[in-house]
């Protein structure tokens, strides 16, 4: 009943195949939030953020919003049973309790916190693997992020900019070395967020349907990965 909301393509192919670890990757920035991946007891909280953040409430829309947000609980429940390889769900997260265990992270042993609490779900973003569509130019898979959204009153805090950063360490850890993503050309914060993140137009995409109806146009923007040495990947 929904789809992704996009926000992603990378032209290298998957070095590796990995595993689908649902709690592979958990990560601790300076600020009070932890970014992991999605748990099932997440699902309806996630649900309700994806659902709030793009879908308003006001006048008839309050009588559809209850059947958006269950549509997009079991499109988020079958793409968690899925089992794809290439596809990660992440969640900002205010833990209640902390305590320091270690975590995996792209191959390496590091110090997490891990939530011995109840956690507030804070954001979401999530990333997959897309095959281009015949009207594109290339035929090589790419990594596709999208539904990328901050609860409203935890906005302004770092907490995009932290799970973008995590996408970028989990798609060099996969052997990519791009990102791609769609943004409206009207979302003027958005595109600010991720001009500020490294993100460049690599092309402006227009329907008939766009024209007509006189809606905004969907940009297309690409980030080139560095390794976490700095340089950017070949």
């Amino acid at each position: 009943m929904s789809t992704p909301h996009p926000e992603a393509l990378s032209s290298s192919s998957p070095n590796s195949t990995p595993a689908h670890d649902q709690s592979a990757y958990q990560t601790r920035s300076d600020t009070s939030f932890l970014t992991r991946t999605v748990r099932q007891q997440d699902l309806l909280a996630l649900a309700d953020l994806l659902a709030s953040s793009f879908h308003g409430q006001e006048g008839w829309m309050r009588w559809v919003y209850p059947l958006l947000k269950a549509g997009i609980y079991e499109d988020l429940k079958s793409r968690f049973h899925s089992r794809s390889s290439h596809y990660a769900c992440l969640v900002a997260v205010k833990p209640t309790l902390k305590g320091q265990v270690f975590s995996e992270l792209s191959g390496r042993v590091a110090p997490t916190g891990l939530v011995l609490g109840r956690d507030t779900l804070v954001g979401t973003v999530e990333l997959s693997l897309k095959t281009p569509s015949l009207l594109q130019p290339w035929n090589t898979k790419y990594l596709y992020l999208s539904n990328l959204a901050v609860k409203s009153d935890y906005r302004r805090q770092g907490i995009a900019q932290q799970l973008l950063q995590t996408c970028e360490k989990i798609a060099l850890d996969w052997g990519f070395s791009d990102l791609y993503l769609h943004v409206l050309e009207n979302n003027h914060q958005a595109r600010r967020l991720y001009w500020k993140a490294g993100y460049r137009v690599q092309r402006i995409e227009v329907n008939p349907v766009t024209l007509l109806l006189g809606q905004p146009r969907q940009l297309f923007l690409r980030k080139r990965l560095q390794e976490l040495g700095g340089s950017a990947c070949s």
